[in-house]
């Protein structure tokens, strides 16, 4: 998909929007065809495929196929610091692990500069962040600790109930969850000069570091 074709960024808005066109087509059909004694949760289930089919189709255009065209990223004047985008993301994590008493926990600097547009961290610290909280266990706890040095990065993992003190064990990444999440974000991480590695219950992310200006004094 990256490279067959007179022009890949165009064979690949092709494969990406075509199935987003599919599946928002068939959800108005449904809603068409609803009928009015049918389950009472119909029209939100679709209200939900719309709106997250929505939001890919956002998504692809504004930072999948501009970083597959240029093959590097554009980022905005200055750098994004990982800190805040990170704060955010867990605070959306724990929101959703309450229902299963999911603990989470980040361990941050003060700040972690990236050479990485903020949406583009955004989306993709938010992504492996949620996709952990919603993996892990009743009662479990997912451990995050961001480091800057020797290169900006996440590491997290999920440890189970009871577990708190353990040492963290070296797992396998040979063979990935499949997720196609997670598979675009591994891609887009790429794009940006940056790696994501994960197995079933922990990730990795790593991104390009951005010098920050010395301070006046």
């Amino acid at each position: 998909m990256f490279t067959t074709g007179d022009d890949p960024a165009a064979r690949m808005r092709h494969e990406l929007h075509t199935p987003l066109t599919s599946i928002l087509a068939y959800t108005r059909l449904l809603r068409d065809d609803l009928p009015p004694d049918g389950p009472a949760d119909g029209p939100a289930c679709l209200d939900a495929i719309d709106r997250n089919a929505l939001r890919l189709e956002r998504y692809v255009d504004s930072v999948v196929l501009p970083l597959a065209a240029t093959g590097a990223p554009s980022p905005r004047d200055g750098s994004t610091d990982l800190v805040p985008v990170l704060r955010d993301a867990v605070d959306l994590a724990r929101r959703v692990a309450v229902a299963s008493a999911v603990s989470v926990h980040a361990d941050v600097p003060d700040s972690a500069p990236v050479a990485v547009d903020e949406m583009i961290c955004r989306h993709l610290v938010g992504q492996l962040v949620l996709w952990l909280a919603i993996a892990a266990p009743a009662r479990a706890h997912v451990e995050i600790t961001l480091r800057r040095d020797p290169h900006p990065s996440i590491e997290a993992r999920i440890v189970p109930m009871g577990e708190l003190t353990a040492a963290p064990q070296r797992r396998s990444i040979d063979d990935p969850p499949k997720s196609a999440d997670l598979q675009v974000a591994r891609a887009v991480a790429s794009l940006c000069g940056g790696d994501v590695r994960l197995d079933e219950t922990s990730f990795r992310l790593t991104l390009p570091a951005s010098v920050l200006a010395p301070s006046q004094r």
